[in-house]
């Protein structure tokens, strides 16, 4: 926020370690936790450490004029600090984590816990940011918060790095992500099993030998990547004509924006959070989740360079106009100038 001149003071639940990112972030104040903390072996003690953070960095907190959370565990030590410094708070979550959790499988306690924890941080929050028109709809209606609160920001994607270049391109499709039940990667797998296309994945999670058994069962054409940093992506994007992302749920998926703002042609599966973002036809293709509609999808834009062309032109000019960082920034500053002067 340095365009603004806002001074930003970050606590993380890091140690002192957390202090190298101000060498890359000079215009904010990281204040680590674990540095003035000895860093607890159990659950409940890290819990009940939490409550005191608030007075242990009183000095740091009377300053602010605005307090933000940005996720919801943890959001907690914010609402705290709001009743003792009367600041306001603005939450933001990536996701509605109560709604995650249940399509995850978590037991019934954790879900109970999980529940009154938001509705606690929902109930105290000023204003309340999620990334996708369904999380607001959750919000309303299961923690019955007034949608006058609750406002769509959808993730912001650096445009400059992300753009299209041009690149010699790849004849496989890409897919990057964490290799979970979420991402839905075996539906990918069965979908190219008669394309004869091939697939790369970037990314890692704890379904990787599952996916790697189905990619031999089936006899699929996959490279497996790895990771990679977030500076070699751009360039990573550019290589591929086609980007798929076929999740089972989504809240405001990032490698989507990112794939679309180089102007890849995607496909992405019509669920909650992907169908926010792709319109069917114009941006990208959005397919019901099953293989015999992916597979057709695919083949569609293997075989027609000018719709996938099409397709990626509007991806990016989409990602201009919504997701932008300058776009965000001038946004979140009018809302902290809205907050502050209330």
């Amino acid at each position: 926020m340095k365009l603004y001149d806002v001074k930003v003071q970050f606590l993380t639940y890091g140690d002192a370690s957390d202090r190298n990112w101000e060498n890359e972030l000079p215009d904010i104040k990281i204040l680590p936790i674990y540095e003035r903390f000895n860093r607890p072996k159990s659950k409940i003690l890290a819990f009940l450490q939490t409550l005191v953070i608030p007075w242990v960095f009183r000095n740091e907190l009377r300053q602010t004029d605005l307090l933000k959370t940005n996720q919801i565990w943890g959001g907690w030590v914010a609402v705290l600090s709001k009743w003792i410094f009367r600041k306001p708070l603005l939450v933001r979550c990536g996701y509605e984590y109560h709604d995650f959790c249940q399509k995850q499988g978590a037991s019934r306690i954790y879900l109970i816990i999980v529940y009154w924890m938001s509705k606690f941080i929902y109930q105290n929050a000023d204003l309340i940011h999620v990334a996708a028109q369904n999380d607001k709809k959750i919000i309303h209606k299961i923690f019955k918060i007034d949608k006058r609160i609750i406002n769509v920001r959808q993730n912001w994607i650096n445009t400059d790095a992300f753009k299209p270049y041009p690149a010699v391109k790849k004849n496989r499709i890409l897919f990057v992500g964490r290799l979970n039940q979420q991402k839905n990667i075996s539906l990918l797998l069965n979908s190219i099993s008669t394309t004869g296309i091939g697939l790369d994945i970037y990314g890692a999670g704890e379904e990787a030998d599952k996916i790697v058994n189905i990619s031999n069962k089936i006899n699929v054409d996959v490279n497996f990547m790895g990771r990679a940093t977030n500076d070699k992506m751009p360039e990573i994007y550019n290589q591929y004509p086609i980007y798929v992302l076929c999740s089972k749920y989504e809240g405001n998926p990032k490698t989507l924006l990112e794939a679309m703002s180089c102007e890849c042609a995607v496909i992405g599966t019509e669920v909650p959070g992907i169908r926010e973002i792709i319109i069917d036809g114009e941006n990208g293709l959005l397919v019901p989740e099953n293989v015999t509609s992916l597979n057709t999808a695919i083949r569609t834009l293997l075989a027609d360079k000018t719709l996938r062309q099409k397709l990626g032109a509007n991806a990016r000019e989409y990602i201009m106009n919504n997701n932008s960082m300058d776009h965000a920034i001038n946004k979140e500053y009018a809302v902290y100038k809205q907050l502050i002067n209330h």
